[in-house]
């Protein structure tokens, strides 16, 4: 197992690596003197800034950055991707852990996180309840999945579906976190839950430029741990079949629920 099995429930999300000026996820406050406005006065400034005989285009606002994303989720019925996980929780006093596999959704609901690791607990989920496969002591946990849960919540732009400006306050990320995650073809946009939850502060998207495709995305949880996600080879709507979503309880595990 790579984490509790707290942090296995959720993908990690009730539990990556925090840069000592990242450190403090305050960073993920939102105030609302901080949202929309203070970009647009860094906007501003590197505009005027800019080259007159070749000005730099002023990005879009945060808000466009997110309904970019909502657009392009909304018109994907399925997906699938090579992942690269990377969890890190500061008080097991360990190094990150990273992890990889083959992520797969179908809307409605439906997921399946295959790890490559034969000891990492694989994950399913068929839009009521989730799966967590942990092989290295064969055993299943299913848990149900409420549209307010927080493995929904955290997930849900990956589904489409769902008015993301009324549920997160939305802005920009600040440079050293844009530095490091993002790239020219890519906006780096910071989301907090308007209603506060127990598992994660909020999260950070790294979202392509032209598609509004989420390429990684990073979760803060309030016990001050992360988990970063990097998508690779991503294939939208290509017909995935139900059945891969189908779970029976492996020969020689116990079930058990939470």
């Amino acid at each position: 197992m790579i984490a509790p099995l707290t942090c296995l429930l959720t993908l990690g999300f009730t539990c990556q690596p925090l840069d000592a000026m990242l450190s403090s996820l305050d960073t993920l406050e939102l105030p609302a003197a901080e949202e929309e406005a203070v970009h647009a006065v860094v906007v501003e400034e590197a505009v005027m800034s800019a080259s007159v005989a070749a000005p730099a285009p002023a990005p879009a606002s945060a808000s466009v950055v997110l309904q970019s994303v909502q657009k392009f989720y909304d018109a994907t019925a399925d997906l699938q991707a090579n992942f690269e996980q990377t969890y890190f929780n500061p008080a097991f006093g360990d190094r990150p852990t990273t992890t990889r596999g083959l992520l797969r959704l179908k809307k409605p609901g439906k997921m399946v996180w295959d790890y490559e690791g034969k000891s990492n607990p694989d994950f399913y989920a068929d839009g009521d309840t989730l799966w967590v496969i942990e092989h290295d002591t064969r055993q299943v946990v299913s848990r149900a999945v409420s549209g307010d849960s927080e493995v929904a919540a955290a997930m849900k732009f990956l589904f489409g579906g769902q008015e993301l400006l009324q549920e997160f306050k939305v802005r920009f990320a600040a440079k050293a976190r844009a530095d490091r995650y993002g790239d020219a073809a890519h906006h780096v946009i910071e989301l907090k839950p308007k209603l506060k939850s127990a598992a994660y502060k909020g999260l950070a998207l790294v979202v392509d430029k032209t598609t509004g495709r989420v390429d990684q995305f990073i979760v803060y949880n309030q016990d001050g741990s992360t988990n970063h996600f990097r998508l690779d080879k991503v294939k939208a709507n290509n017909g995935i079949a139900d059945g891969i979503f189908e779970f029976r309880v492996p020969r020689g595990y116990v079930q058990t629920k939470t």
